[in-house]
């Protein structure tokens, strides 16, 4: 009973926060619209005579505590789930039920292949992978065009190989004729 209630708690903090944010506007540095080489991240503005650190009226909003979401639901995703980063299959062990899976943006097709796979199978949320069965299925299937192309070229280089080595097996009878040719022509005119 108590989980549900705190299912709803979490459920309502969330549109809360969701609500905070929509409202929250964005937090530039002072004269970042207006000159060029400032970048947009935020600064705290340090001026004498700030008008944006006194937070007069007309002048950019700087951040403050008010624009927090609320402590329960602070660092959790969308879905209420707190994300861990995964870089590899063991990492998928220590993740609970009220967690979600986050894949490391270094990690290879082939080994998220195989965590996402195991992910399906412990039914862990993902939460920046969409559909996991249509990304498992066009994954593999590259990997196979890959090797057949892989494959296809290696023929190709061994092909190109023989007939490399028939040519040059020509050639050298060739020379080896000619060899013959001009060591006869040699004994005949010593005769």
């Amino acid at each position: 009973m108590a989980s549900t209630s705190t299912k709803q708690v979490n459920n309502r903090l969330l549109e809360l926060r969701k609500n905070i944010k929509s409202k929250k506007p964005d937090f530039l540095r002072q004269d970042a619209h207006r000159v060029k080489k400032l970048e947009k991240n935020w600064r705290r503005s340090k001026g004498r005579h700030s008008k944006m650190r006194f937070r007069l009226r007309g002048y950019r909003k700087s951040p403050s505590i008010g624009y927090s979401s609320p402590f329960e639901v602070r660092g959790l995703n969308k879905d209420g789930l707190k994300e861990i980063l995964v870089n590899n299959i063991k990492d998928l062990d220590k993740i609970n039920d009220n967690e979600a899976v986050l894949l490391s943006s270094s990690m290879g097709l082939r080994k998220r292949i195989e965590v996402l796979k195991k992910a399906k199978e412990q039914k862990l949320a993902v939460s920046n992978m969409k559909d996991i069965d249509s990304f498992i299925n066009n994954v593999e299937s590259l990997i196979k065009s890959n090797k057949q192309k892989r494959e296809s070229e290696k023929t190709k280089k061994e092909a190109k190989k023989e007939e490399k080595e028939k040519k040059t097996e020509k050639a050298e009878n060739k020379e080896e004729e000619i060899k013959k040719k001009v060591l006869e022509q040699k004994k005949s005119r010593e005769k």
